[in-house]
């Protein structure tokens, strides 16, 4: 047991990290695509970019642990046998190891989501002893101007009494349907599985995939109010409220969205180019899936070979045929 959960973990912490790296060097060369298609569709098309590594690592090593789907999506070659086989860590230490590291891994983002969780508990209790309920929204009252969502699963949105008194009934309008947009797509909860996604590679890679993620969600949002508002009147309400509204402070930001704090002049000028921006049809979509779960079993094999590659040389008698 310790053998087969040893050697799982390693394959699944090594092909993370090593894709995790490939997709974001590759970044810069397809980051035009993203920007290229209607928000709706590049801001999930950059998720699940981003997200690839993580899940293709786990269901890529889950595939190479179930011997019946390797006789399918491996080439045929022998060991010490001609059979069926996974590739197994046989020395009891470096599996032992393996299991250690996949352990603190395991650990690690666990924690991150308990801090995350109890960070944004802490807040809506705070927010909830001052705020009243106004149907769609909580009012602040707070003479700072704020409105920003919080929550993962089931979020709220939060709009203080400064912003609303110097808001027209037009722009308070288009400034919840934005919100009303971060709470309906769960925004936070994506944004949370994209950090964690990328734990284990440092800023230096995350942070410029991090922000245009953040940045392509907004747009998203406001695509959705222009649709009905119109373009023109989301920028300007934009434009106005970024002067009015003081950005949330950091513990809120990160557990958060909030309607002007990002990316604002960039923001508008897409609003203002949105003619150019592609949306994909269903077939399309449907290409795109065929396509990644096409290159995901072609991975199987070579991800085969390679770990038992890589195991032979950590330990000349450390592939078990199993």
């Amino acid at each position: 047991m310790i053998n087969t959960l040893g050697s799982f973990s390693a394959i699944v912490i090594v092909l993370w990290l090593l894709l995790s790296i490939v997709f974001a060097l590759l970044y810069p060369l397809i980051k035009s695509l993203f920007f290229t298609l209607h928000p709706r569709f590049g801001s999930a098309l950059l998720l699940a970019y981003w997200m690839g590594p993580f899940i293709l690592s786990v269901l890529s090593t889950s595939f190479l642990f179930v011997p019946e789907l390797e006789r399918v999506l491996v080439d045929p070659h022998c060991h010490e046998a001609c059979a069926n086989h996974v590739p197994l860590i046989h020395s009891l230490g470096l599996a032992s190891f393996g299991l250690a590291v996949g352990g603190f891994v395991l650990l690690f983002l666990i924690v991150r989501c308990v801090q995350t969780l109890t960070q944004s508990r802490q807040l809506k209790t705070q927010f909830r002893a001052f705020a009243r309920h106004c149907g769609a929204y909580h009012l602040l009252g707070s003479a700072t101007p704020l409105v920003f969502t919080l929550g993962w699963w089931k979020p709220k949105i939060y709009l203080s009494e400064g912003l609303s008194s110097a808001c027209s009934d037009a722009d308070l309008s288009i400034i919840l349907l934005h919100e009303q947009a971060h709470q309906e797509r769960r925004d936070n909860l994506r944004l949370l599985l994209a950090r964690l996604s990328s734990a284990i590679l440092s800023n230096i890679f995350a942070t410029r995939i991090m922000s245009d993620l953040q940045l392509l969600t907004e747009q998203a949002c406001d695509f959705r109010a222009a649709e009905r508002f119109g373009h023109v009147a989301v920028a300007q309400t934009l434009l106005k409220v970024r002067r009015l509204m003081s950005l949330p402070n950091a513990a809120v930001a990160d557990v958060s969205t909030a309607f002007a704090e990002r990316d604002v002049e960039m923001r508008i000028k897409a609003l203002l180019k949105a003619q150019h921006r592609v949306s994909l049809r269903p077939w399309q979509m449907l290409a795109i899936a065929s396509v990644l779960m096409l290159s995901l079993s072609l991975l199987i094999s070579p991800l085969h070979h390679g770990s038992e590659w890589v195991i032979t040389k950590l330990s000349s008698e450390n592939v078990h045929l199993h």
